[in-house]
């Protein structure tokens, strides 16, 4: 027995009453499911598009309830009297509730729109029926003219036309309004199509055969339940993507708590542990000092330069346990700003600094006007400059020279440190205020320091709430300006 008599003899069945009992009983079957699938998510969440959803959905299922209740009284009772009048109510009510379900899945458009979707619906329904009416005058003309039965079937022409006019409007809706996001759009308007084909079909019948073409009566059965079928995939798709995103939002909330104890953890245990540091540093550098300066007596040249390198080495510990402290407050947001007036010239006009510069064969331009006034938290200021300064000495080679430079606007003022040193190459700029990050290789670089400096710098500016830029060159140099809001002391 091949497939095609099989399926024809199937189709047959789902043209008799008993078949379309079957049918109403199978999509009131899926609308009950997907509605109660809806429900649930709404109890959870209760958002507006589920709420649409759920009275779609509820119609459509209340629509399917009647007719398997109409079909079943004339299946086991024979009783027949009042079936079609009933019948076509069912029919009636079931434009209705597509008409709802059209609205429900193009809410997201409206919502974009800044649409009501009540108001929409109010506007549309008048303007469908209109169309419908016009359209139904239109083919009743067409049967009369050719002679057909037009006392039998014009309660079923009106019923088709409205079907397809609501259903192609909003196909054409999601088509004309594509430039809105509208999640599995394609799978919505090929449902609503899909649905208009067999009301098409029906009223070919209607006006071309009288309604007595049996081949295109059973051609017309199963689109409605493959539309249907199309409309549970995208609530199901819909539904199974938001419980993705819930889940995965709740791990992220996971992983960012967890994240957050173990930062909260680091800092704390690099704060004691600095702090515990801080002390034998000092009785280091105590003794040392005393040592080298003969008072617990005479110390060998050898002895003495030995203590020299131990007294310099622990003063760049000791530097680099204030700056891991001074980031870890910063990070904490535990520091807070003292501000002041004073002349940021005289800030970077320090001797020992431009001194230092000199030694390393480093020429120093300053053009910051003298008596420029800024009001800022003085001691961090002095941090910014030294890190800068430090830096630009560090990687600018012997016969360059580092510009200074500020200048006041009308409402910020900004401090630049430029170098002729070996600059940094483009793809690293970003990542020059990371901490601990080199921009050099650490198995190569002949530089000391650990990479804080410039992470510290950043920490102070945008605590003066202040923007921090870097120009930069390979081999040519580099150029890091800050700009600063004119603040007030009050």
């Amino acid at each position: 027995m091949t497939l095609a008599p099989l399926l024809h003899g199937f189709f047959s069945f789902l043209g008799t009453v008993e078949g379309e009992l079957l049918k109403s009983a199978i999509e009131l079957i899926l609308f009950t499911v997907v509605d109660y699938m809806i429900i649930s998510e709404w109890t959870r969440s209760r958002k507006r598009e589920l709420k649409f959803l759920i009275i779609a959905f509820s119609a459509m299922a209340v629509d399917k309830l009647a007719s398997a209740y109409f079909l079943a009284s004339v299946v086991f009772t024979g009783s027949s009297a009042q079936f079609w009048t009933l019948h076509t109510a069912d029919n009636l009510f079931e434009i209705f509730a597509l008409f709802l379900v059209a609205n429900a899945f193009i809410y997201p458009i409206l919502i974009q729109k800044k649409q009501g979707a009540k108001r929409f619906m109010a506007s549309k329904l008048p303007l469908l029926l209109g169309i419908s009416i016009v359209l139904s005058g239109f083919v009743w003309s067409v049967i009369d003219l050719r002679g057909g039965a037009l006392t039998d079937f014009w309660t079923n022409t009106s019923i088709n036309i409205a079907q397809i006019v609501v259903l192609l409007y909003y196909a054409g809706y999601i088509i004309a309004n594509r430039q809105y996001k509208l999640r599995y759009k394609i799978n919505i308007m090929f449902a609503f199509v899909i649905y208009a084909v067999t009301p098409m079909i029906e009223l070919f019948n209607i006006v071309f055969y009288d309604n007595l073409n049996r081949s295109l009566a059973v051609a017309a059965h199963p689109f409605p339940f493959i539309s249907i079928l199309m409309f549970t995939q995208v609530i199901y798709l819909k539904l199974a993507d938001k419980a993705m995103l819930k889940s995965q939002l709740k791990r992220s909330e996971a992983m960012y708590a967890h994240e957050k104890e173990l930062s909260k953890l680091k800092d704390e245990f690099v704060s004691t542990v600095s702090h515990e540091l801080k002390t034998p540093i000092t009785s280091m550098k105590l003794y040392t000092g005393l040592l080298r300066e003969g008072k617990l007596g005479p110390v060998p040249k050898k002895q003495k330069d030995a203590l020299d390198v131990v007294h310099d080495e622990t003063d760049r510990l000791n530097r680099l346990i204030t700056d891991i402290l001074d980031l870890s407050r910063l990070e904490a947001n535990k520091s807070r700003l003292e501000l002041s007036e004073f002349d940021l010239r005289e800030l970077v006009d320090d001797k020992i600094y431009l001194g230092m510069a000199k030694k390393e064969q480093v020429s120093t331009v300053i053009d910051v006007p003298k008596g420029f006034i800024v009001t800022a938290d003085r001691n961090k200021m002095k941090q910014v400059f030294i890190n800068l300064f430090n830096n630009a000495v560090k990687f600018t080679p012997a016969g360059g020279t580092i510009t200074i430079s500020a200048m006041m606007r009308d409402t910020e003022w900004d401090l630049s440190v430029e170098d002729t040193g070996i600059g940094v190459e483009k793809d690293k700029i970003p990542k020059l205020f990371e901490k601990f990050y080199q921009a050099e290789n650490y198995m190569t670089r002949k530089k000391g320091g650990i990479g804080l400096g410039l992470s510290i710098v950043k920490g102070i500016v945008e605590l003066h709430e202040g923007k921090i830029g870097v120009e930069s060159e390979l081999n040519k140099g580099t150029k890091i300006t800050i700009v600063f809001p004119k603040l007030t002391r009050y």
